[in-house]
């Protein structure tokens, strides 16, 4: 399947120069010869589909840079976006996260690295339709028993953090498809997380909205979160420090190849 073709959208943020390499500092992410087979496996975490194969990634990601990731459907985007995430164990290779090797931890330290580290915002946004932008916002912070003053103030700060602090008592149903991207992005940053991984972050959206998810994307990395987004819009894809794809030659879903 060939590569959606760029969409006029008119002026878009500009893109940095990505995070300079800090000697002795491990990077935010290493990946080395990983890949990912789901034959003769049940994901505990629900995907959309069954996940595609993986083979042979190698990916290094420096702290405070903002990489995006493109290719053909079926090339194993939302599937490294998943191993990156934790929430699918490589079948091969070796994966850090901060220094930290996650071939050896326990499902329940995986979680707890999960929870501590990195926000997820997942394609489509699966909020909860029926509650409000700030009940949507809290709810990580239920999970990790957060008191009531404190998970909403934190909430609050991340809602304003994403330019919805107007929107935070509207119901999640009444939202539009931007302010819906914006309040997930609003919850996977609530737990201040290092790294954010984002599927597809733009999907979806106008114009308008799609450039507001970008600028807010390219500042969250200005101000120090690494930032993993894949995508299969060209022009967002382009305004990461690196844009790279996958599965774009012989033996798709298996390297890096340019974007």
């Amino acid at each position: 399947m060939s590569e959606p073709a760029v969409r006029p959208r008119g002026p878009a943020p500009a893109p940095g120069p990505g995070a300079a390499a800090v000697p002795g500092r491990q990077p935010a992410l290493d990946l080395r010869g990983v890949g990912f087979s789901y034959l003769g496996k049940r994901p505990r975490h629900r995907l959309h589909g069954p996940p595609a194969a993986l083979s042979g990634i190698d990916l290094t990601v420096r702290h405070g840079e903002f990489v995006t990731v493109t290719g053909p459907q079926r090339s194993g985007k939302t599937t490294l976006l998943h191993v990156v995430a934790l929430m699918l164990r490589p079948t091969a290779g070796r994966y850090l996260l901060h220094g930290t090797d996650t071939a050896g931890l326990r499902d329940r330290d995986l979680a707890a690295l999960r929870g501590r580290e990195i926000g997820l915002v997942c394609q489509p946004g699966c909020l909860l339709a029926g509650r409000s932008v700030l009940d949507n916002v809290m709810l990580p912070l239920v999970y990790a028993g957060r008191t009531g003053q404190s998970r909403r103030a934190a909430a609050l700060g991340a809602i304003d953090r994403t330019g919805l602090g107007g929107q935070a008592h509207r119901l999640a149903s009444e939202l539009s498809a931007g302010e819906r991207q914006l309040t997930a992005i609003a919850r996977a940053l609530v737990t201040a997380p290092r790294l954010l991984v984002c599927d597809d972050p733009t999907a979806g959206l106008d114009d308008g909205q799609a450039i507001r998810v970008v600028a807010l994307l390219t500042g969250l990395r200005a101000g120090g979160c690494t930032v993993l987004a894949a995508t299969g819009d060209q022009l967002a894809a382009a305004y990461g420090d690196r844009c790279l794809r996958l599965g774009g030659g012989p033996g798709a879903g298996t390297g890096w190849w340019p974007a």
